[in-house]
This record gives structure tokens, sequence and C-alpha cells, in this order.
């Protein structure tokens, strides 16, 4: 498949949801994180259904397999990602956060093998080991210590999170049908954020009162609905449909970029040398994983930048 994207689409769906991955702690309580993923999502996809019936010919699933997509998605990607995000960021940065979901595109890449029959061999297996090496490296799990660590408990989560994502990423394109685009996210996204309120109810979590919300957790919280929930994911199924899942993920890896620069300038939060570290192993498993796809990316983004320099 022929590398698309280009360079100023990756960026703006990498802005959107890195500040997003950031942008979770402020915009959530720690005693309800699935619930306030909940409202973010149940907006959102509001807001994108609304959008879909003023610009698309059709609003609702027309047969089991376009039902069956908007289950998927609105299972693996809005309800099982989302929720593991928002209770793994009660323990991690969202720069560490944003990391470990960068491990997304390796994932992404493994399950395409059973899925849509792709063929792997050693030094895809050695990126993939290299990939969950640095998840471990920025866990820093504590060898012989029977209690586990905040941070191995939100890295862990964020990771299952990520590999759900990967999951519904892949297998959307084997139950897609034609419902238009807008109106797939839109209805996932539902679908998503009634999975993230039944969690919510089961987890005996508790929603604060209006008052007991700061106005930086409810500007947090317009941001990641408005920005990197419905902007972000219309860009991020865009890309999908263009060039694949496995070349849309490349996304991740700007993510981290953003995410710290959140972090650090308006969230006061530092950067480790072991995030660092875990960051640059993760990003070299990838490239072993999709070199031919990273290549076709290079030459792509040299092109569009000689392009430019020449307008």
């Amino acid at each position: 498949m022929r590398f698309n994207c280009r360079p100023r689409s990756c960026s703006s769906a990498s802005v959107s949801s890195g500040g997003g991955v950031s942008g979770n702690r402020r915009g959530r309580r720690r005693d309800s994180p699935l619930g306030a993923a909940g409202i973010r999502y149940a907006v959102a996809g509001g807001i994108v259904l609304a959008y879909a019936a003023a610009v698309t010919d059709r609003l609702l699933p027309r047969d089991r397999r376009e039902m069956f997509g908007v289950a998927v998605v609105g299972t693996f990607m809005f309800g099982g990602y989302q929720g593991a995000l928002f209770m793994g960021t009660q323990y991690v940065s969202g720069a560490v956060a944003a990391v470990v979901v960068s491990m997304s595109p390796v994932v992404a890449a493994i399950v395409a093998v059973p899925l849509l029959g792709e063929s792997r061999g050693l030094l895809d297996a050695c990126g993939f080991l290299l990939g969950l090496a640095g998840v471990a490296v920025i866990a820093q799990p504590s060898a012989g210590s029977g209690v586990l660590s905040t941070t191995v408990i939100g890295v862990g989560l964020v990771f299952g999170g990520t590999a759900l994502f990967a999951i519904g990423s892949v297998a959307i394109q084997l139950v897609e049908g034609g419902l238009p685009l807008e109106a797939l996210q839109g209805w996932a996204m539902v679908v998503g954020a009634a999975l993230l309120f039944g969690g919510s109810a089961l987890s005996g979590e508790s929603m604060p009162a209006p008052t007991a919300v700061s106005p930086a957790a409810v500007g947090s919280l317009v941001y990641i609905t408005l920005g990197a929930g419905a902007a972000g994911y219309l860009l991020y199924f865009g890309l999908v449909r263009r060039v694949g899942a496995t070349e849309t993920t490349l996304v991740a890896y700007l993510e981290p970029v953003f995410a710290t620069l959140v972090s650090i300038l308006f969230l006061g939060h530092g950067l480790a040398a072991g995030t660092v570290v875990g960051f640059l192993a993760v990003a070299t498993g990838f490239a072993l994983v999709s070199r031919e796809m990273v290549q076709r990316a290079l030459s792509g983004t040299t092109t569009w930048v000689s392009r430019l320099s020449d307008a």
C-alpha cells in the first residue's frame, strides 16, 4: 500500500491526540475516571452524529455488517481503550502514557498477521520484543517485590488499552461496510460511552457535584471532548481508510512530543530519563516491524518538503 499520509494531516492528528492524553489528568477526577470518559464520548458522539447528519447522505447502519463494525470500534477503540487510558493516567503522567500508547503501531502490525494474513519474520519479532522492553523500562518493575508499584499499574492499564486500540484499528478493515465515516465514528462513540458509563456504575464510581469541579478541569474536558475526541478521531479514521491502520498509527510517534510539551508547560510535570529511553526502544521496535513503510513515509515526507520549498 502506498504511503500517502500528508505531514499536515498526521501532525494535526498528533496534536489533537497528544494533547488529549495529557488533558486526561485534568479532565477527570481520580474517583470517577470511567464516568468522565463516558461524558467525554457521549458529548463528542452527539456532536459527530450531528455533523454526520449535515454532511452525509446516510446516518443509520443498513445491515449486520455495518452494525458489527460500529460495535467493534465502539468496544475496542472507545470503550476499552479510553477506559483503560483514563484509569491508567491516575497513576502515570500524560507524557508516560503517550509513550506507552506509541506501542500501538507495533501491536497493530503483529495483530495484522492472524487477522489480515500478513506475514512477519525474525526482524519483526525482534522489533516487537524491543518495544515490550521499552514499555518495561518505563514501568520500572521492582525485582523481588511482592507489591506492584503505582507506575507498573498505570503502565499496565495504558498498555492494555493500547492493545485493544490496535486490535480495533486492524479489525475495522475486516468488518466495515459502506456506512459513512462520520456516522460510524459517531455511533461508535455512543457505544463506547454506554460501556464506560456501565463500567463506572459497576465499579461504584461517584460523579462529583458541579460546584466541586474546577474551571481548569472543565476547560480540559471541553478540549479533550471537542479537539482530541470529535476532531481528532475524524482525522484518525480518515487516515485509516486512506493508508491503513499500521501506517496511520505513525501518529502515535508524534503523540509523546506534544503530550510531553503539554505536561511540562501546563501541568508542571518533569520528564524522567527512563521515559526517554523507553520511547527510543519502542520507536526502534516500530522501525524494525514497519521498516518498509517507514522508508516510504520518509520518502513521501522528503518529496512533500521539496515541493513546499519550491512553491
